[in-house]
């Protein structure tokens, strides 16, 4: 590091500047298919840093010398260049739609731009505009459906709550596989940390409930986002990329009047399915109210024995609500913006405001931001420039326990018998009992006080010094920054309550500092051989820092009238606890493409990274990585039928990457906890997890094969990839015999395997002066495996829902393992001779099921592979229409083939207030069913596929008003409308694992809404 800076150094201070002419060029850039202004164009002097995009109405300005040559580039455009004259002072140039165009600019790295034809590996682009056509709210909303190989899932419908994204797969068991996210050369810190549910731990299956950090980026600063899927940044971010880049440029200022937008929009959201419940107006006499369907009772002429259980025939009449009703509302929310862009010659600038308000459905919850964004540029001459970008959020939120505990708006009316009035009170104004032990669920909306702030900045500063032709040098300093608070207050209640949900009260305070740093260093050289051959050079370092300070306390038992921490008078066990990380990671890189004839790429890379999370001897890790790309279309022997096949790139690529970040700083040590006995301080076991000081990083190689063709002038666009990626030394929990002094530890003993296919066809079926209509497929295919292990199977954790999350050997990751029914030769449920469903039994050695005489189930309970929450495909499709200045946009978004092991629909049979309650009430199902298949955990494992109207949107833009207001539009959108699905609870999407890689089940979540906004912008 230190030879690169000492380099980088000499060449500022020795490089002599080369004086030429100089001269103003100006022009106006628009599209060739409709006339229209192109905005955002980037205007840039070939071989230097010097550079301006166009403004509103397209227009751009800037100082070049003569002979140098500009070129202009935009997302979905085809690149221009342009050779400046003598007479050269205006430049109108018509800039022609190619989607997917082999010579579009992408972005791979921070200050590391390519064409798509260089590259051996899938990227995708995506325009800013079109993240917020249906006002999303945030950054991982805005991506759905968008990314063809990834799978965007809302865990919650929570505003507070948390997303997922999966490129390809999982590829980690105890760490994420959720991509790299890196804003304007800022590596963004996008972890999940739990302030609020400190009770709801993260296990062996990595569970990672609530908000991440995501949620802090506002969409409408976003110029266009760049998808690296597999290995293209490799190079440039190491093993910080083994999962994928998410590329975000945000908007930055232009040369000329300044331009101002503003917008505002207000949303409804709504739920979008209510559950049938039980309605009828009886149920069975028992002895006790609660678990009526299932309450074993006294052996008498009215009952009915159904395995080993007397269960009551009688019936009694009562009356049902529907708790829905009183949990759900109507959530409003508005998101106003205003934002500025100018600047001159020399300095450019942008700056937003932005204040988002979104209220969820559950009553008292929401979500609130507010972010002031600068951006400034400024050129000090024609071969060294500066940035500097400082983006301030504050984020809030008013919420109320989202799923994995008993005391979750969700559960509490899933657990709950509803024969009550849970509007009742007493006279004092409490409200009443429910059934024994369990909450009444408006004590949980009305009275239990949960929040969440958070305060964070991140800044940059980037140097950019060209001191020759065709060299780049590009220093990045990022820093993000930011202090999270959770406090919550749950009230004493006035009734009989279940200890363990706190009837005596409870109150929590939580604070997570985090402070991450990371400083870049990239060179650039591009070499003309000669006319046909060209030779491009990147090298750099990447040093990145990380520290946090997590501190809780949790304390019941309240004082009266204190809803602060100071309220508690019994301290739970291990409370206050504190802990902090800290690490670094480091590497450098070194990457040749060699470039023949404009048609021919070939990429070699090789980059050394380490991390201070592993032992000096196993921290440091060699990735090389190496690519191919030809376009095949630039032959001779192409050019009699390019009208029809207008372009055609085959690629192919091979690399190797880590993980560095899999498990926390301080896994490989025994960690201990403190505490007392008998008046002297002891040291005890974490966790009873012994260190291992051999834990190495976890290591992928992955080839990738596929290709581009476009057809009809371009018109239509197809792309696929075949991937194939092997994991080892995949980090893994192992359970210790007790005599070892501990009980559990971390080994490098697994391997997996990902291999799939993902297509992305794009069709411009109508291209006329006043109507375009677009439409678009992505669809990809993930095949997980586990390859290796130490034993057949072992489960990974247990969760409150009872989900069998397991790894099993030649099986995908995560599976759902447990008991299951007995079934006949014809795959038909094996009835008990009284009629009822069974557990399936037989020899547990070799899973092999068994009957006796008269062919019923004997031996022993067996165990399979019940689920799988591993989706066959994933799909997205839809259409963009524009007609005049009317603008249509419809995404359609789906997985087909998961499974989901949903313990809420089970819950609602036993407490009485489910579907097939009513059923056995009724006498179509005969009495005892529920309690037949109550236990049988496949019972439990339901389809989990949907496919969902993800995105309306209809806009209008009115165009220039007058010489003041250069735009307005208006625009109607709704997101997340239709859901089709045969999901029995509320929605399939979520996931009460939260951000975990492997764990998927539904245990209390809030559902996700349907939303309609109406929006206004106006551009000035």
């Amino acid at each position: 590091m230190k030879k690169l800076l000492f380099i980088l150094f000499g060449i500022i201070l020795f490089a002599q500047p080369v004086f030429a002419q100089s001269k103003t060029v100006t022009g106006t850039i628009t599209s060739e298919s409709d006339g229209l202004s192109l905005p955002g164009v980037s205007v840039l002097i070939e071989g230097t840093s010097k550079s301006t995009v166009t403004d509103l109405d397209g227009k751009f300005s800037i100082a070049v010398n003569q002979n140098e040559t500009l070129v202009f580039s935009f997302v979905g455009f085809a690149s221009k260049k342009v050779k400046i004259s003598a007479n050269s002072s205006t430049i109108n140039l018509k800039m022609a739609e190619e989607t997917n165009t082999l010579s579009e600019v992408v972005v791979l790295g921070s200050t590391v731009r390519a064409t798509r034809k260089e590259l051996g590996n899938a990227v995708t682009s995506l325009k800013g505009e079109d993240l917020i056509k249906a006002q999303p709210g945030g950054l991982s909303t805005a991506l759905q459906g968008k990314i063809a190989g990834a799978q965007v899932s809302q865990n919650s419908g929570d505003p507070a709550g948390g997303f997922s994204i999966k490129l390809r797969g999982t590829s980690s068991i105890l760490g994420s596989s959720d991509p790299l996210y890196v804003i304007d050369g800022v590596v963004l810190n996008n972890a999940t940390t739990n302030v609020t549910n400190l009770n709801v731990t993260s296990g062996n299956s990595n569970m990672q409930i609530g908000q991440n950090r995501s949620s802090d980026i506002n969409p409408n600063d976003i110029q266009s986002v760049e998808v690296l899927n597999g290995g293209a940044a490799a190079a440039i971010y190491g093993s910080r990329a083994a999962n994928g880049v998410v590329l975000i440029t945000t908007k930055k200022g232009v040369a000329g009047v300044t331009k101002y937008t503003f917008s505002t929009s207000v949303t409804s959201n709504q739920i979008r399915k209510k559950l049938d419940m039980n309605m009828s107006d009886k149920q069975f006499v028992s002895t006790s109210p609660a678990l009526f369907p299932i309450q074993g009772n006294p052996a008498s002429p009215t009952t009915v024995t159904v395995l080993g259980r007397n269960l009551e025939t009688r019936t009694t009449n009562v009356q049902r609500y529907d708790y829905q009703d009183d949990i759900f509302t109507t959530g409003i929310g508005t998101d106003t913006y205003f934002s500025l862009q100018g600047g001159d010659e020399k300095t450019k600038y942008f700056a937003s405001l932005g204040y988002l308000v979104n209220e969820g459905i559950v009553k008292n919850t929401d979500f609130k931001r507010a972010g002031a964004k600068v951006r400034l540029k400024h050129d000090f001459n024609s071969k060294l420039s500066a940035t500097v970008g400082l983006n301030y959020i504050n984020s809030g939120s008013n919420e109320k326990p989202d799923g994995n505990v008993f005391w979750s708006p969700i559960n509490s009316i899933n657990i709950t018998n509803n024969i009550y009035d849970i509007k009742q009170k007493d006279a004092n104004g409490n409200y009443l009992a429910v059934d024994p032990n369990r909450i009444n669920p408006l004590s949980i909306i009305d009275d239990f006080k949960i929040k969440q702030n958070t305060d964070r900045i991140i800044t940059d500063l980037q140097l950019n010094y060209v001191p020759f032709k065709n060299f780049n040098a590009d220093m990045i300093f990022g820093l993000d920054n930011y202090n999270q608070r959770g406090n919550v207050f749950i009230p004493r209640y006035t009734y009989t309550v279940n200890p363990a949900y706190y009837n005596d009260g409870y109150v929590s305070e939580a604070t997570n500092r985090v402070v991450q740093f990371n400083n870049d260093l990239n060179l650039r050289y591009l070499y003309n051989i000669n006319s046909n051959w060209k030779a491009t050079t990147y090298a750099g370092y990447n040093v990145q820092t990380y520290r946090d300070n997590f501190v809780a306390i949790e304390g019941r038992n309240l004082k009266p009238f204190i809803e602060t921490i100071n309220a508690f008078n019994t301290l739970l066990p291990g409370s206050p606890s504190s802990s902090q990380s800290k690490y670094n990671l480091w590497g450098y890189y070194l990457q040749e493409t060699i470039g023949y004839k404009d048609k021919l790429y070939l990429t070699i890379a090789g980059r050394q990274d380490a991390s201070t999370i592993f032992s000096s001897d196993n921290r440091s890790q060699f990735y090389p990585k190496a690519s191919i790309s030809y376009v095949l279309s630039d032959e001779k022997f192409m050019e009699s039928i390019h009208d029809a096949v207008s372009s055609v790139r085959l690629r192919g690529s091979w690399g190797k990457s880590g993980s560095l970040t899999a498990i926390k700083p301080y896994a490989r040590f025994t960690n201990y906890s403190t505490g007392t006995l008998l008046g002297n301080s002891t040291f005890t076991i974490e966790g009873f997890k012994q260190g291992n000081l051999d834990l190495k990083p976890e290591q992928s190689v992955t080839y990738e094969l596929g290709g581009d063709f476009g057809f009809i002038k371009d018109r239509l666009n197809l792309s696929f990839s075949y991937y194939n990626a092997d994991i080892d030394d995949l980090l893994l929990p192992v359970q210790l015999a007790a005599s070892e002094g501990a009980t559990n530890t971390i080994k490098n003993i697994g391997k997996m395997n990902n291999k799939g296919f993902e297509l992305n066809l794009k069709y411009a079926l109508i291209q006329k002066e006043n109507v375009h209509l677009d439409v678009f497929v992505n669809y990809s295919s993930n095949r997980n495996k586990v390859t290796g292990l130490p034993q057949q199977r072992f489960k990974l954790d247990s969760n409150l829902a009872g989900a069998p999350v397991f790894v099993e050997m030649n099986k995908p990751v995560g599976i759902y393992y447990g008991t299951y029914f007995a079934r006949n030769a014809d795959g038909s449920l094996l009835l008990t001779p009284s009629g009822y469903p069974q557990t399936e039994k037989g020899d547990v050695n070799t899973g092999a099921p068994q009957r006796d005489a008269s062919g019923q189930p004997t031996g022993t309970i067996l165990n399979k592979q019940i689920g799988n929450p591993n989706p066959d495909y994933i799909i997205s499709f839809g259409a963009n229409l524009n007609y005049k200045k009317f603008g249509l946009s419809v995404l359609f978004d789906g997985v087909q083939g998961v499974d989901v092991f949903d313990a809420d629909y089970r819950t609602r049979q036993g407490v009485g207030s489910g579907t097939l309650v009513q059923k056995e009430l009724n006498g179509e199902l005969p009495r005892g069913y529920i309690w037949s298949v109550y236990n049988v955990e496949e019972f439990r494992v339901v389809d989990g596929s949907y496919l969902k109207l993800r995105e309306v949107s209809l806009n209008y833009s009115f165009g220039k008003l007058n010489n003041f207001f250069n735009d307005l539009s208006i625009t109607a959108s709704g997101r997340n409308l239709i859901s089709w699905d045969k999901f029995p609870s509320f929605d399939p999407e979520t996931n009460s694992g939260g951000q975990s890689s492997v764990a998927k089940y539904n245990f209390g979540t809030v559902p996700i809404p349907s939303s309609y906004s109406l929006a206004v912008k106006v551009q000035f």
